[in-house]
C-alpha cells in the first residue's frame, strides 16, 4: 500500500554519488550557506570626459565634465502600432460608447471595438480643425 515513511534527516544519510554531502545537508536543513564573495574589481578610469575648455589659474580646481551627446531630433516616419491614450469620460458618454460597441458586434458590422468607433468620429473633426494632415 503506502510506502514507509521515513524522516527528512533520513535523507542525509544516502548521498547521491557525485554530489557535496555538504550542499545536500544545507539543501534538506535548509540552511543557508554565505556566498562566496565574487573578486573586486578595479573602476575602469573614465575615457568619454572632454578636455577643459579654459586655462586654469593657480590655485583653481579642474573641472570634468562628460561629453554632451548631441540631441536627436525626430525625423522621418512616426512609429507603427498604437500609442495607449487614456482620457476620462461622463458615465453617460462611456455607457453609450460601450452600448454602441456591443450593438454593433451583434449586428455583425465590421467596425465595432471602441477603439474603431472613437477613431472614426475623432479623426473627422481633427481634420477639420488643423490637427491632423
Amino acid at each position: 500500500m503506502a510506502a514507509d515513511r521515513r524522516p527528512l534527516t533520513a535523507g542525509l544519510s544516502v548521498v547521491p554519488p557525485g554530489a557535496d554531502p555538504d550542499a545536500v545537508r544545507s539543501f534538506v536543513t535548509q540552511e543557508r550557506r554565505p556566498a562566496p564573495e565574487p573578486p573586486m574589481k578595479e573602476a575602469p578610469a573614465p575615457t568619454n570626459y572632454a578636455a577643459p575648455t579654459r586655462e586654469l589659474s593657480v590655485g583653481a580646481e579642474m573641472e570634468l565634465r562628460p561629453e554632451r551627446k548631441p540631441r536627436r531630433t525626430r525625423k522621418g516616419p512616426l512609429p507603427v502600432g498604437l500609442i495607449p491614450v487614456t482620457v476620462r469620460l461622463r458615465p453617460e458618454i462611456a455607457a453609450a460608447l460601450k452600448r454602441a460597441s456591443l450593438e454593433r458586434q451583434l449586428s455583425g458590422e465590421d467596425v465595432f471595438t471602441q477603439q474603431d468607433l472613437v477613431e472614426m468620429t475623432l479623426e473627422p473633426w481633427l481634420r477639420a480643425n488643423g490637427f491632423l494632415a
